[in-house]
């Protein structure tokens, strides 16, 4: 036997001695195997984990199995890492199916089971759990999710997943840096159900050419958006002294909750966008009622327009009503007529208008309006009304008006309606004065006594009667009642000529003057 054959029989027996020695002192305790990866199963929510034996070493025994442990709290709120499963020594991986993993973060270690006690543990991985929302304001998904934790800061990148249905190989695919763990995905269609994960790849190493890829739980996401009204309609517009009254309706169904009655000067946007006015805010499109109490002295002389707005979750409008305005009926009078002028009616898709305009009159109470106007599409927007037929009919020098117009909306008879509030004008009434009175006389003409000097006034109204002698001396002075021809003391006047002064009062207390001469005459007995 040669030197070198008697080195190595001598080395063996020494290196089997001490590895006897080594079982004894590790008490046949084996090497950790090493965990690869965690990773969960987007369609059930189960976990998976698998590893690697350890490397074969002399000087620890092999494993006699692997017992897999999960991070958990017991009962009196201690938390820590807690044997859920065992296994033999040929399995190197494990599905936990007793936690879903879309619940939150779960954390694993496997240990090697030996022939008296286990192995360490190896390093912890954690699962990534991954929670979306759908940004409606933005229109996208904005997604977070935790790191995986296992492979230290060796995380190459995550590949973010998302589309409709199950087919995963249908989906769409971004990618984020491994030093990032949140993405925005834009442009998502709405009122869709979108399912996403997110995958972690390992950098490759020497050990292995391949990636090594973890998933997250799947995440279930609806873009479902509100729905917003199929019509908001402006639908009539009454005028009063002090308000106007808006009545408008809203689809029932939207499920808008954020509505405003807006208030212009002008119909053309451009030129009226300073002037709006911002007047009601609800959230019940059920609301068909408001009326507008601002600036009603200025809603007098012009025509203010009104629409609805309504606004999406974002506060961004989205859907506006038509636009209505309120019509101003003006009034010129002129002897016994009444010059009438209005500003058009405005309608954005040029339908048809129709103006109708009533009149009031007073006997003295109010009369029932006539109807005294009505037209489709008139080539002006003037009417004169003579009142001269309504002499000597009792009534009041004074009649209203208002005017309304109908936008035809289609042939069915649908409209659209805009009241004017209650305009009034005075006409002159018409004077006429006997020039001379017998105080004795018994006839009686055209319902006008002989003896009685008094104005025959073409509408009622109140007067004041004065006579004056040739030298200025008062005879007489009544209100509301004519001269009898006799003098202050009884006697009855002298035969000759008088002067007398009227004065006429309107309801409004508009006085109209006159004056003149009155004889008095004696004819035969």
């Amino acid at each position: 036997m040669n030197f070198r054959a008697i080195l190595i029989s001598i080395i063996t027996v020494f290196l089997s001695h001490w590895v006897c020695i080594g079982y004894t002192q590790q008490e046949n305790k084996p090497l950790a195997p090493f965990l690869n990866v965690v990773t969960v199963d987007p369609l059930t929510g189960t976990t998976s984990l698998s590893w690697t034996e350890p490397s074969i070493n002399p000087l620890y025994p092999p494993p006699t199995g692997y017992i897999v442990y999960r991070r958990a709290t017991d009962e009196f709120g201690n938390t820590d890492l807690f044997e859920i499963a065992t296994v033999d020594e040929d399995t190197k991986s494990y599905t936990d199916i007793e936690v879903d993993a879309s619940q939150g973060v779960f954390s694993y270690t496997v240990a090697s089971n030996g022939l008296t006690e286990p192995s360490t543990q190896s390093i912890e991985h954690k699962t990534i759990h991954l929670t979306a929302q759908f940004d409606s304001c933005r229109n996208g998904l904005s997604l977070k999710w935790t790191h995986y934790v296992g492979w230290g800061n060796r995380i190459e990148k995550y590949l973010v997943y998302w589309g409709e249905g199950l087919d995963f190989d249908t989906y769409s695919q971004d990618t984020v840096s491994g030093f990032r763990n949140e993405a925005f995905i834009d442009s998502i269609p709405v009122n869709s159900q979108f399912n996403l994960f997110v995958e972690a790849i390992k950098e490759k190493s020497e050990e292995s050419d391949s990636d090594i890829r973890s998933r997250s739980n799947l995440a279930l996401i609806s873009t479902k958006v509100a729905i917003p009204p199929k019509y908001m309609n402006m639908d009539s517009l009454i005028a009063r002294d002090n308000q106007t009254e808006l009545h408008f309706s809203i689809d029932a169904l939207t499920e808008y909750r954020n509505f405003s009655v807006v208030r212009w000067e002008q119909a053309d946007s451009v030129k009226s966008i300073f002037s709006a006015k911002n007047l009601y805010q609800f959230t019940d499109p059920k609301t068909t009622y408001f009326a507008d109490t601002s600036d009603s002295w200025a809603a007098r002389s012009r025509q203010f327009y009104y629409k609805i707005n309504a606004y999406d979750g974002c506060n961004r409008l989205e859907s506006v009503s038509n636009l209505s305005n309120t019509m101003i009926l003006r009034l010129y009078p002129r002897g016994l007529s009444v010059n009438l002028s209005w500003d058009p009616f405005y309608s954005s898709q040029n339908n048809n208008i129709r103006y109708k305009i009533y009149r009031q009159a007073f006997n003295p109470d109010p009369l029932t309006p006539d109807l005294i106007f009505n037209e489709l599409n008139p080539t002006e927007n003037k009417y004169v009304d003579n009142l001269s037929d309504f002499s000597g009919q009792g009534l009041l020098p004074q009649f209203c008006y208002f005017i309304e117009a109908y936008e035809e909306l289609d042939n069915l008879g649908n409209h659209r309606l805009s009241r004017s509030r209650k305009v009034c004008a005075e006409v002159t009434p018409e004077i006429a004065m006997p020039n001379a009175i017998d105080p004795t006389s018994q006839i009686v003409y055209n319902s006008i006594p002989r003896n009685i000097f008094a104005p025959t006034i073409s509408f009622e109204a109140d007067y004041k009667l004065i006579i004056y002698s040739r030298w200025g001396d008062i005879v007489y002075e009544g209100t509301n009642e004519g001269w009898n021809g006799r003098m202050p003391n009884g006697d009855l006047a002298k035969e000759e000529t008088y002067i007398y002064r009227l004065e006429v009062y309107t309801p409004s207390m508009r006085s109209v003057s006159k004056t003149g001469y009155v004889t008095v005459i004696y004819g035969p007995n």
